[in-house]
């Protein structure tokens, strides 16, 4: 069960040749969770990225005092000859997110991305419910991953179930270590067979780290130990994720832009895809507006 989330992991590659655009934005992401955070113990949030910007993201990331940022390289993570090298990076994402806050014993956690903002106060007490996460949810038939992932982890497919949902959310480090072992067979290591998997799989979304992370835990009897049911969430006075806030496209950030932002955006996190393209300062504006 939870006791606390103070800790949060953003796994991040910058993509682009001058690779400011993903540095900036996680710089925005840390100025937005040090503005919010409002608990007595600092913010831990680990960075994982390759290699090659691992130097670039510790000498040009803000520093708050509120919020301790660790950079690390996968490699930390990783040997050489790791499977984890054969994924591609969307799927790299996914398992830095289980495999890491296992190998470090993390108990609950934030999930985040670049295109993450906080944009409302928290403490490590704010999404817990009687020690369990009011993390995110979705229903299973909005998308095809939830039927792939019912496959590796051998569990009944259910349609008219929820799982949890995409990033950001909130894992507990427990139930990542339980879904990595689940995927461990007689002949390949969770690693080795999440990338046999992808390779049945080629044209489909093979799995995703919360469509494994719900049904190793349904299957095992835990789900429910450390989450709140998706009805408690979705009721909730208390919202991770603020789906009316979020900016999908620059048609979006003009009309939200307009409106008076005041003290309740609907929820703690937004995003603002960078796909939309809307300059940094423009976004930053947007999100810092929120009061709090």
């Amino acid at each position: 069960m939870f006791s606390e989330i103070r800790q949060g992991i953003l796994p991040l590659a910058l993509r682009n040749i001058q690779r400011r655009g993903d540095l900036e934005r996680a710089g925005l992401l840390i100025e937005s969770l040090a503005k919010h955070w409002r608990d007595s113990k600092p913010f831990e949030l680990l960075i994982i990225s390759p290699k090659r910007d691992a130097s670039l993201l510790r000498q040009n990331l803000p520093r708050f005092p509120n919020i301790e940022v660790s950079v690390r390289p996968e490699s930390d993570f990783f040997p050489v000859f790791s499977p984890f090298y054969l994924l591609t990076g969307w799927y790299r994402q996914q398992v830095l997110k289980l495999h890491v806050p296992t190998l470090l014993g993390f108990g609950g956690y934030l999930t985040l991305d670049s295109d993450v903002c906080c944009v409302g106060d928290f403490d490590s007490q704010t999404f817990l419910e009687h020690n369990r996460a009011l993390s995110r949810w979705e229903p299973k038939r909005h998308h095809g991953w939830w039927q792939q992932a019912s496959k590796v982890i051998g569990v009944p497919y259910d349609p008219k179930s929820h799982g949890l949902s995409v990033t950001p959310n909130i894992l507990h480090g427990d139930l990542a270590a339980q879904t990595l072992e689940r995927l461990r067979g007689r002949y390949l290591d969770p690693l080795s067979a999440l990338v046999w998997w992808k390779l049945r799989s080629p044209f489909n979304t093979a799995w995703t780290e919360y469509s494994l992370y719900t049904s190793a835990a349904e299957i095992n009897g835990t789900l429910f130990d450390y989450h709140a049911e998706w009805d408690t969430c979705y009721s909730s006075d208390v919202h991770l994720f603020s789906e009316r806030s979020c900016v999908w496209g620059a048609d979006d950030f003009e009309r939200l832009v307009r409106l008076p932002n005041g003290n309740d955006p609907g929820g703690k996190f937004i995003i603002v895809q960078s796909h939309a393209r809307i300059p940094l300062d423009q976004v930053r504006d947007y999100c810092l507006s929120f009061a709090g």
